[in-house]
């Protein structure tokens, strides 16, 4: 196991490009903390709101994480994990282009979708390697893919900082959060044409449907 993740190949290449996808939706989610006092400042936000803003990063999360759940069972991981990850370009783009807090609040509203992104990897990774290598490939899963967190903090406000030569003004935030979903659009791109659902030769699972009078 410990060789095979040194390799692209076979399982292993899909691991590394489904932590990667997970990496991005925690770079995307977690792209307001870096700037929180900047945009605060910026949009004459008071601590309060900014309090609200993070409670508003997490709110949708459960309940999304449920509805892509559904959707995962219905058209499997890879469709999901593309379609989430394009969908990540929409909140990060409502943040970058916000003017106030009620701008602020639905685009962060429609991030925390994106924090759900931890379900699809997890079905993904389960249905790629045997039971006996699960639980290791899942650790590298969440390990690397929670990461992304700390990849927010420490190189969005550099990349923010890199922007502001360019425009001759103050720490670029817009630029910064913006970026990070068009990277996660594009990667959702790759990942669609990189990836299958299952192994070849086994087919990927789908729920019966339910009859109602049943």
């Amino acid at each position: 196991m410990l060789k095979g993740l040194l390799s692209f190949q076979g399982r292993y290449r899909i691991l590394h490009l489904t932590w990667f996808a997970f990496f991005l939706t925690f770079v995307c989610w977690f792209n307001f903390a870096p700037f929180a006092t900047t945009i605060g400042k910026q949009l004459n936000l008071t601590p309060e709101q900014i309090k609200t803003l993070g409670i508003c990063n997490l709110a949708l999360t459960i309940p999304a994480r449920i509805i892509i759940g559904m959707l995962l069972d219905r058209f499997g991981p890879k469709r999901t994990y593309t379609l989430l990850l394009m969908f990540a370009a929409v909140p990060c783009l409502a943040t970058a282009l916000s003017q106030n807090f009620s701008h602020l609040v639905i685009s962060r509203l429609l991030m925390g979708i994106v924090g759900a992104g931890f379900v699809v990897g997890i079905r993904m990774v389960s249905e790629w390697f045997p039971p006996k290598e699960i639980g290791i490939a899942q650790g590298i899963y969440g390990g690397w893919g929670n990461f992304g967190a700390f990849g927010a903090e420490f190189t969005l406000p550099t990349i923010a900082v890199a922007a502001s030569f360019l425009t001759g003004g103050a720490s670029n935030w817009r630029f910064a959060i913006a970026l990070t979903g068009i990277v996660a659009a594009i990667y959702g791109v790759v990942y669609y044409h990189s990836v299958q659902d299952t192994p070849p030769g086994k087919v990927y699972k789908r729920p019966k449907k339910m009859v109602p009078w049943k």
